[in-house]
């Protein structure tokens, strides 16, 4: 099977999430309260690591391994498997890091290790087409969209939107500083092509607008088809594994 490393994260995360969706309630919260990440748990530092397998719902595991899909298939067809997972879980962890710093919510998913992914994807193949919104985009267009968006919200706090923005930007710089670290010369070709997809992004920005609105509208579809599917897996697990183990 071609990227093993990818495929294998895509796999262990969906089967995290069937096994702690399909819980009894009590068993439920006590695995979130025992797993997630919070700066107040500082100590307990599995958590660090713990919660980057869990995921809040099924929207969010889809979003994310959507793009898991995408980057991380990128990144394995030019790097070791050590620095491709070395990137995965560091970004993760400074993630969460990062996270801490500014919020005392507690905070899971896997978004930290993928806009680190994004981070070196960006900078070592930025003229990747990819179909993250359906229809194909330059892979640096596409990581500027991100980073704008992320920098864009991060200023509102996380317990008010429910989401860890600057998980997403810890995770990207880790990612980004990886990368230089890696290939250099690759990270700094890539940067400057960075700097092209700004300019021209500036330029067909309604035309790019209109192309990531419309992805979006289809991915709402796949979303809500995908959640139907993982929620009424997790619920025959209740069904029929919980219920005869309890």
């Amino acid at each position: 099977m071609e990227h093993k490393l990818t495929w294998s994260l895509i796999i262990i995360n969906v089967l995290v999430f069937e096994l702690i969706f399909s819980m009894p309630e009590p068993m439920f919260n006590q695995a979130f309260d025992t797993l997630d990440f919070s700066s107040g748990q500082g100590l307990q530092l599995w958590r660090l690591f713990t919660s980057l397998f869990l995921h809040a719902s099924a929207s969010h595991l889809f979003l994310n391994m959507l793009a898991l899909y995408f980057f991380g298939r990128v990144l394995e067809d030019e790097l070791s498997g050590r620095q491709w997972l070395s990137i995965y879980f560091i970004s993760g962890v400074a993630g969460n890091l990062v996270y801490g710093l500014t919020s005392g919510m507690p905070a899971v998913g896997a978004s930290g290790c993928i806009f680190g992914l994004l981070g070196a994807a960006m900078l070592l193949k930025p003229k990747e087409l990819i179909r993250i919104y359906i229809f194909p985009l330059p892979l640096g267009f596409i990581a500027i969209l991100y980073i704008l968006t992320q920098v864009a919200l991060a200023a509102i706090p996380a317990d008010v939107v429910g989401i860890a923005y600057m998980a997403h930007i810890g995770g990207l710089v880790a990612g980004s500083g990886l990368m230089f670290y890696y290939k250099p010369k690759d990270a700094f070709r890539g940067l400057f092509w960075m700097i092209l997809c700004l300019g021209l992004l500036l330029i067909l920005g309604p035309v790019i607008g209109l192309i990531v609105g419309i992805g979006q509208v289809i991915l709402g579809v796949f979303d809500f088809v995908v959640g139907i599917v993982l929620y009424g897996a997790a619920k025959l697990l209740l069904s029929w594994i919980w219920a005869w183990i309890l």
